[in-house]
């Protein structure tokens, strides 16, 4: 499925790339020759441009968008996104790159190319990690740290609005093209 966004601009996959019947690429996005977009995989270029370079494989379920407004998610040629990754810019993914099964690249970062970064791994917030660099993580789990203000919890909820309203956008185009 390739749809285009609320903006009117339609995804440019070049001819050579293979894209599986149920992934979904939205909005400015560019995919290279060669390039791979696997089975359930998400490609939102709704809020900010994605490029993909050539001969890049973007394994099933992955998923990757843009915080709204911001400049685009970049990822180069000959990079493997592994299953279930979620990249979500702005970011930076050089060449010849392999992020691991279920990693996770936050916005504002760089990763160098000929890196690795390791299964379920978290590339956080700014951070740059240089060419030819193996990044591995010391595992995930959630342990309470603070409370937040109750200003700081009504905050929270600007995101589900923006997504709200970015829902109905969608709903009017799925309505009008019937897809």
């Amino acid at each position: 499925m390739i749809i285009k966004n609320p903006k009117g601009i339609t995804p440019k996959i070049h001819e050579k790339a293979f894209v599986a019947p149920n992934a979904t690429i939205i909005g400015d996005v560019e995919i290279g020759e060669g390039s791979n977009i696997w089975f359930g995989a998400v490609i939102r270029g709704d809020f900010a441009p994605i490029r993909i370079g050539k001969n890049t494989s973007i394994q099933d379920n992955v998923t990757i968008h843009c915080e709204p407004g911001t400049v685009p998610a970049i990822i180069g040629d000959e990079v493997i996104a592994g299953h279930n990754c979620m990249i979500h810019g702005p970011c930076k993914i050089g060449n010849r790159i392999t992020i691991g099964i279920n990693a996770t690249v936050l916005p504002h970062t760089e990763i160098g190319d000929g890196s690795v970064v390791g299964a379920n791994a978290v590339v956080t917030e700014k951070t740059i990690i240089e060419p030819g660099t193996l990044a591995v993580g010391g595992g995930v789990s959630a342990k309470p740290k603070k409370k937040y203000t109750e200003k700081q919890s009504s905050r929270m909820s600007l995101g589900a609005q923006l997504y709200a309203q970015n829902g109905k956008k969608f709903k009017k185009i799925f309505e009008k093209e019937k897809i």
